[in-house]
């Protein structure tokens, strides 16, 4: 990726350029290593989101604002208590690596003016934030560290702060370049790039070669080195020049990474963004907002998991015992051809050959006997076992179908978690598991705000189309919203979301229900690409489950359609 000094370096300038003589309103972490500034400068409110992520950092301005949580961390009180009202003098680069430097002017509890610099790292798992007095001590940190062993430095509050240690040459001192590429004889010009100049990532070395017109695999003369100089010092103030435009590469049709401007160099796709800040949104934004979506999840995964293991084990061991009760009836029947047969018999006997009365052939049989026992206790012996086993049939029966349904439930659920999107999605879905006892209830500590998650709305051709994202939205979508002239909609024999056609008094055409269909087939467990089986009603045709888990229905007046799984984003209405 270009995540490199060059792109971030414009990036820096950007960031310059809107938030210098802004004002820091509030300050907030919605997440353990992620702090948005809340800044006000010109009448418009701007929000700083700085994240220190190890899969991806990222500094970039944000319209998204995420719900936080109950208690503030330690680190964001402190930020609060020393830059809360302070007046941001600039955004700049530190010793030409991945490391910006936010200037601040705040004041203290005398009413004295005191400077700090909130300095983010954006250096994979090295990320960090720091807030530095003007003295160049650290205040606090959010990642502390004794000794760094591969940064060689020590991050802890009252400590000199200090830069990482550098071992190539800047890319910012450009004589020293051109000295390194005249002393260059190898036949591997962006690897040796690449290796003695700090600042760049494959992708901007390929394109400043590109650009500069000098191959890569030949040693530069006098004029190529001259062009790459050039070529850099454009690249290091790319803002100013001509060819600046922020975009996104495009990977399937999904936004992949940013540029200062599409590289001529790669076979990548471009999408213009109007800034390079809302480039870094689009891509790394998304995933991290993905990544931690997974991270938030992941025990709601892991217990719904455990849950469904469990009740497949228990429904394993139900039917082993089911096996076991299958022969019941041959118990019965030995032990009355035992009682009807008694006069054959003597103690001590291990078997008697008797006719099966049983059989309209009348065959003759052998039945075990135990030859401690009188005839009589042979044959209470085998009704004990014909007793047993019946009470153990119909006890196991009644616990393979509670075990079913409890089953059929559990993974009615895997849907809605793959899918939550936001902290009141998984609030529901958590509650759900907690109900359904998959998982065990949690303390407030650390905990957020949440409300009543809302489902997807569509807009169909004027109708207006509901997805419910989980059992709770889909119980209430379909027994408390919808109406008995609406049209409920479900992929057939998967689990999925219920998904409801709002009548309103009016005839439905049939291309609404198509859409309504390839949508309710997308927000299922159908495969994507393959066509699938949709069923539709009146919502008055449902009745519930007798079971009573949220959002599992009955129904016997259906019609359906064979369709393809399609989202239809053009059609989601936006909140």
């Amino acid at each position: 990726m270009p995540g490199d000094f060059i792109t971030l370096n414009a990036l820096s300038k950007e960031l310059d350029l809107a938030l210098a003589g802004g004002k820091i309103d509030k300050i907030s972490m919605p997440e353990a290593d992620e702090i948005n500034f809340h800044i006000r400068k010109g009448g418009d409110n701007l929000i700083l989101a700085v994240s220190a992520n190890a899969q991806n950092p990222r500094i970039h301005l944000t319209t998204v604002k995420k719900t936080n949580p109950l208690t503030a961390p330690a680190f964001c009180m402190r930020l609060r208590k020393c830059l809360a009202g302070g007046v941001i003098n600039g955004v700049s680069m530190l010793g030409n690596d991945r490391i910006f430097d936010f200037s601040v002017t705040a004041r203290n509890e005398l009413r004295d003016e005191v400077r700090y610099s909130v300095v983010a790292e954006t250096m994979g798992r090295y990320s960090n934030v720091l807030l530095v007095s003007s003295d160049g001590i650290i205040k606090d940190t959010l990642k502390q560290a004794s000794f760094d062993t591969a940064t060689k430095r020590c991050l802890l509050p009252s400590v000199k702060y200090e830069l990482p240690p550098r071992n190539k040459i800047a890319c910012t001192d450009l004589s020293a370049v051109r000295e390194a590429l005249n002393n260059y004889n190898g036949s591997d010009l962006s690897g040796f790039i690449m290796s003695s100049v700090s600042g760049f990532s494959v992708l901007t070395v390929k394109e400043l070669l590109y650009i500069a017109g000098v191959e890569n695999s030949e040693k530069p003369d006098e004029k190529g080195i001259n062009a790459i100089i050039d070529t850099l010092s454009t690249l290091l103030d790319i803002n100013a020049s001509s060819a600046y435009s922020p975009c996104c590469s495009l990977i399937d049709g999904y936004e992949d990474d940013y540029f200062v401007f599409p590289y001529k160099s790669s076979s990548l796709s471009f999408i213009s963004t109007p800034t390079l800040s809302a480039a870094v949104e689009q891509c790394i934004g998304k995933k991290d907002e993905k990544c931690r979506r997974n991270d938030h999840t992941k025990h709601l995964r892991k217990a719904h998991s455990a849950a469904v293991a469990r009740l497949k084990k228990r429904l394993e061991k139900c039917r082993s015992r089911l096996s076991e009760a299958s022969g019941l009836e041959k118990n019965k029947k030995y032990g009355e051809l035992i009682t009807a047969n008694m006069y054959k018999i003597q103690r001590g006997d291990k078997s008697v050959t008797v006719q099966d009365y049983y059989d309209e052939n009348m065959p003759e049989i052998t039945i075990p006997l135990d030859e401690r026992l009188t005839p009589g206790q042979n044959a209470q012996q085998y009704f004990k076992k014909y007793s047993k086993q019946k009470r153990t049939l119909e006890v196991v029966t009644a616990q393979i179908k509670e075990s079913e349904e409890e089953l059929e439930y559990l993974l009615s659920i895997e849907p809605s978690i793959a899918v939550c999107s936001t902290d009141d999605e998984i609030a529901e879905v958590e509650a759900e598991l907690i109900e359904a006892g998959a998982l065990k209830p949690a303390g407030r500590r650390n905990k957020t705000r949440t409300k009543a998650a809302q489902p997807l709305f569509y807009e169909v051709e004027g109708f207006t189309v509901a997805v419910g994202k989980n059992n709770l939205q889909n119980d209430k979508l379909t027994f408390k919203v919808a109406n008995g002239g609406d049209i409920w909609v479900h992929a057939k024999d998967v689990h999925g979301s219920h998904v409801i056609i709002f009548a309103e008094g009016r005839d439905i055409p049939d291309s609404v229900i198509q859409t309504a269909c390839e949508i309710a087939c997308f927000w299922s467990q159908a495969q994507p690409g393959t066509k699938t089986v949709c069923d539709y009603t009146r919502r008055r045709n449902l009745k519930r489950h007798p079971s009573g888990k949220p959002g599992m229905v009955l129904y016997t007046t259906y019609n359906s359609a064979t369709v393809t799984a399609n989202e239809h984003k053009e059609l989601l209405q936006k909140d």
